[in-house]
């Protein structure tokens, strides 16, 4: 009915600019120049027009959800506490509802179906987010699995968080899981009767032998060496810089002025990040070319995590980043 009524107008412009035209003394220029003047306007209005309805009926509505504010969006109305106030609103739009925070749109999903239909049987298709700066800066630019865009980079990197998170790898774990347990029992053990014991602080180093030794045979030097102090402060601050509250990502456009700091923090961990990771990755080239082959195991025979990196790296001809940048990227999700 559109397209008909479309055509009719046409039809009935046309017509009446060539009974004009032709009207029109030949002598007469500057009537001439005002009457193709005026059709042309119109004519890109309703070309303009046509456009607009033709794309309200191709693309999807949005999903219902709260007016907001021009420029600020919804920001105004929300409390502290965001999961109580997406709850509220929940409870008038529905399991599924748009909103607007700053210059970018959100969708919320309030319903386990929901969610479970979007991160699972469509994750495909909601693959790729708008990374925050913090996330973005300390994952070298997105190249780790979970800001990474999808295609055959992330395949590459999934296909080697599957490979180290298989059972066969975990099973192979179980030996060394069990021993850093008992040593850390041991180190209970071996306190004076009446010492103060923090639990936080010995699990997290307990955890952190654990880990090092799984992704690439190492361990703390003792509890005297502070590593393990050091690497939960930053670990804390990681935490932070990724669920702090940052007006640059809620406006791109001030993104370059970096007004709460969050992206300066983030570039001062990414460097202890670079001295902390740099030196151990070059330990382990350094071993794989005194070997020979190219390849390092540990005592039982079983590649770690870094090893199977660097492997993959080496058949993988990548463009965008040096392969030990994509290393660290990867560590650094296993690692925190």
């Amino acid at each position: 009915m559109i397209s008909n009524l479309a055509d009719m107008l046409a039809s009935i412009v046309f017509e009446g600019w060539s009974w004009w035209w032709v009207g029109i003394n030949q002598k007469d220029q500057l009537a001439r120049a005002v009457v193709t003047l005026s059709v042309v306007t119109v004519a890109i209005f309703w070309c303009k027009w046509m456009f607009k309805i033709s794309r309200k009926e191709t693309v999807p509505p949005l999903p219902p959800g709260p007016r907001g504010l021009p420029l600020v969006g919804y920001l105004p109305f929300l409390d502290a506490n965001l999961h109580r106030s997406f709850a509220k609103l929940a409870h008038v739009h529905g399991p599924i509802m748009k909103l607007w925070l700053g210059n970018q749109l959100v969708v919320i999903l309030s319903s386990s179906s929901l969610v479970k239909e979007v991160l699972r049987d469509q994750d495909i298709t909601f693959a790729n987010r708008d990374p925050p700066v913090a996330a973005l800066t300390l994952t070298y630019g997105g190249l780790d699995l979970v800001w990474s865009s999808y295609g055959a980079h992330w395949r590459m990197l999934r296909r080697c968080a599957r490979e180290m998170l298989s059972p066969k790898s975990l099973e192979a774990c179980y030996a060394l899981r069990r021993h850093e347990v008992r040593k850390a029992i041991r180190r209970i053990y071996n306190k004076k009767i009446g010492t103060p014991i923090d639990i936080g602080e010995l699990m997290f180093q307990t955890v952190l032998d654990l880990i090092m030794n799984i992704m690439w045979g190492g361990s703390q030097d003792g509890e005297e060496s502070g590593l393990g102090i050091e690497c939960r402060k930053v670990a804390e601050e990681v935490v932070r810089l990724m669920g702090k509250a940052n007006i640059s990502d809620l406006f791109p456009i001030l993104a370059p002025f970096d007004i709460q700091g969050v992206d300066r923090r983030s570039k001062k961990v990414l460097l202890w990040l670079n001295r902390f990771f740099d030196p151990i990755i070059d330990k382990r080239l350094k071993l794989n070319e005194v070997k020979g082959d190219g390849t390092f195991n540990t005592k039982e025979g079983n590649k770690d995590f870094l090893q199977f990196l660097l492997e993959v790296m080496e058949k993988k001809d990548t463009q965008r980043s040096t392969p030990r940048t994509e290393v660290k990227a990867l560590l650094l999700v296993k690692f925190f």
